[in-house]
C-alpha cells in the first residue's frame, strides 16, 4: 500500500514544521498587522496555533491581525487541518496494511478502491470532500451573517468560519467567538455539523457515505466504533453540562438554549476551540467534565486532537470485558486486535506522562512571583490551558492572552506534540514485527 513516502512520520514532523515556518515569517510582516508589528514569540505561537489546528490565541485575531493577517491564518488552518487528515488518514489505511484481507477491504472500501489506496487517490479523495463540506458551510453561514455585515465581508467571515470549524481550529474574528450567537440555535447546529464532520475523520465519513447509498456495505469495526463513541460522548457531555451549569450559566434560559449550548459545549470542547459559555464562569464540574472531553478528543484520520475516541472506546470494552471474565475484547461481534489494545494502552500512557512533564515545566516557568497561597487557585486554569494545548483544543479559560514568553514555548511545544507527537508514535508502534524475536517466558504480575 503506497502512503505519503516511506516514513509517515517523519514526513508529517517535516510538514507541519515547513508551514509554521512559513506561517511566522508572514504574519511578521507589517501587511498583516492592524497596528504594532507582530512579535516574534506571538507570530510563531499564532502560526503554530493554527498548523496545529488548535485556536490558542494570545493576540485578537480580528484586532490585532488585517484582513490580509486574517487570510494568512485561514490558509494555514486549511493547510494544517488537511494535512492532519491526509497524513492521519493515511495512518488508519497503513495500519490496516497488518490487518486481514477482510478487514483491510473494509477500511480501503471508502475509498472505492478495494486492492489498492495510493497517495494520491487519499489526498484527492480528502481534498474533495473538505472543500465540499466547507463550501457547504459557507454558504450556510454567509446567510446567517449577512444581516448584519456587508456582503464581502459576510463572505469573507463565513468562510473563515467554515473552515475553521471543519477543521476544528477554533479560530474566530469575533471577539468573543461565537458567545454572540448562543440564542442562535440554527447558526450554532451549523457549527456543530461541521465540527462533528471534521472530528469523525474521512474513513468513517467515507464509509459512511458508501453506507447510505449501498445499505448491503459492511463498515469496518474502526467506523462503527467512531460513530458510536462519538455519539455516546456527545450526548454523554451534554447531559453533565445541563447537570453542572443548569443553575450557573444555564440559569434563566430557555429549554431549548440551555440543549442546544450544552450540545454546543460538548461538542466543541472536544477539539473544535469556540465557546458560547465563558469557560472561567464554568462550574467545577463543568470544567471537569471539559477536560475529560479535551483528553479524549476525536477520531483518528480526522482533523480533532486528543488520545482519540477509538483509543477510548478500545479500552472501555477491554475493561468492560475483562471485568465480565472474559479474556477477549469483543464488540459488534468483533474481536479487537492486540496490538490495537496495546497501541491504545502505549498512546493513554505517553499522553498522561506529557501532560504531566507539560504542566510542571508550564507552572514552573509561567508562576507569577508572588506567594505560593496565592497562586495556589491557578491550578485549575493552568491545566485546563495544558491540556486545552495538547489536546489542540483552543479552548480557554483566560490565562493564554497573559502567560510570559517561557509559558508560551511551553504551549507551543505541547500543541506541536499533541498534533503531531502522537500520531508519529502510532507510527512507529505499528510497524511490523521483527523476525526472529525471542519470547521469553511469562509471568503475572500483581497490578491494581
Amino acid at each position: 500500500m503506497e502512503l505519503i513516502g516511506k516514513h509517515p512520520g517523519r514526513s508529517a514532523v517535516v510538514y507541519f514544521l515547513a508551514v509554521i515556518g512559513a506561517g511566522t515569517i508572514l504574519l511578521l510582516l507589517p501587511v498583516c498587522s492592524s497596528g504594532n508589528q507582530v512579535s516574534f514569540i506571538d507570530a510563531l505561537f499564532t502560526s503554530t496555533s493554527a498548523v496545529c489546528v488548535t485556536g490558542l490565541t494570545v493576540l485578537g485575531t480580528s484586532t490585532d491581525f488585517s484582513v490580509w493577517g486574517q487570510a494568512v491564518i485561514m490558509a494555514l488552518i486549511q493547510l494544517g487541518g488537511l494535512g492532519i487528515m491526509v497524513f492521519a488518514t493515511s495512518l488508519v489505511l497503513w495500519a490496516g496494511s497488518g490487518l486481514s484481507l477482510s478487514v483491510r477491504l473494509g477500511l480501503t472500501d471508502s475509498f472505492g478502491a478495494k486492492y489498492h489506496t495510493s497517495s494520491s487517490s487519499v489526498i484527492r479523495s480528502v481534498a474533495t470532500i473538505t472543500f465540499i463540506v466547507e463550501a457547504v458551510g459557507a454558504v450556510l453561514l454567509y446567510f446567517r451573517f449577512r444581516p448584519s455585515m456587508n456582503a464581502s465581508d459576510a463572505a469573507f467571515t463565513a468562510a473563515f468560519h467554515s473552515i475553521s470549524a471543519f477543521c476544528n481550529a477554533g479560530f474566530s474574528t469575533f471577539a468573543d467567538s461565537l458567545e454572540g450567537f448562543r440564542h442562535d440555535s440554527l447558526t450554532l447546529t451549523i457549527f456543530m455539523v461541521l465540527i462533528v464532520l471534521g472530528g469523525l475523520g474521512f474513513v468513517a465519513i467515507g464509509e459512511s457515505l458508501r453506507k447510505v447509498a449501498d445499505r448491503g456495505i459492511k463498515m469496518s469495526l474502526h467506523s462503527k466504533l467512531c460513530l458510536t463513541t462519538t455519539l455516546i460522548l456527545i450526548v454523554g457531555g451534554a447531559l453533565a453540562f445541563m447537570v453542572a451549569e443548569r443553575s450557573n450559566l444555564l440559569a434563566g434560559e430557555s429549554v431549548s438554549v440551555g440543549i442546544t449550548n450544552s450540545l454546543f459545549q460538548s461538542v466543541t470542547c472536544r477539539t473544535a476551540g469556540f465557546n458560547t459559555l465563558v469557560q472561567s464562569r464554568l462550574t467545577e464540574l463543568g470544567v471537569l467534565v471539559t477536560m475529560f472531553l479535551m483528553f479524549i478528543g476525536g477520531c483518528p484520520g480526522s482533523t480533532a486532537g486528543g488520545i482519540k475516541a477509538t483509543t477510548l472506546a478500545v479500552l472501555g470494552v477491554l475493561a468492560f470485558r475483562r471485568l465480565r471474565g472474559f479474556q477477549q475484547a469483543t464488540v459488534f461481534r468483533t474481536r479487537i486486535g492486540q496490538d490495537s489494545i496495546d497501541r491504545s494502552l502505549a498512546v493513554v500512557a505517553v499522553a498522561i506522562l506529557v501532560l504531566v512533564v507539560g504542566f510542571s515545566l508550564f507552572v514552573l516557568i509561567d508562576e507569577p512571583p508572588m506567594s505560593h497561597q496565592f497562586t495556589r487557585g491557578l491550578f485549575l486554569e493552568n491545566l485546563f490551558e495544558v491540556i486545552s494545548a495538547f489536546g489542540t483544543v483552543g479552548l480557554t479559560m483566560g490565562v493564554t492572552p497573559h502567560v510570559e514568553t517561557g509559558g508560551k514555548l511551553i504551549l507551543i511545544v505541547l500543541m506541536f506534540i499533541g498534533r503531531v507527537g502522537l500520531l508519529t508514535l502510532a507510527m512507529a508502534l505499528i510497524r511490523p514485527k521483527i523476525r526472529g524475536e525471542v519470547v521469553y517466558l511469562e509471568e503475572s504480575v500483581a497490578v491494581g
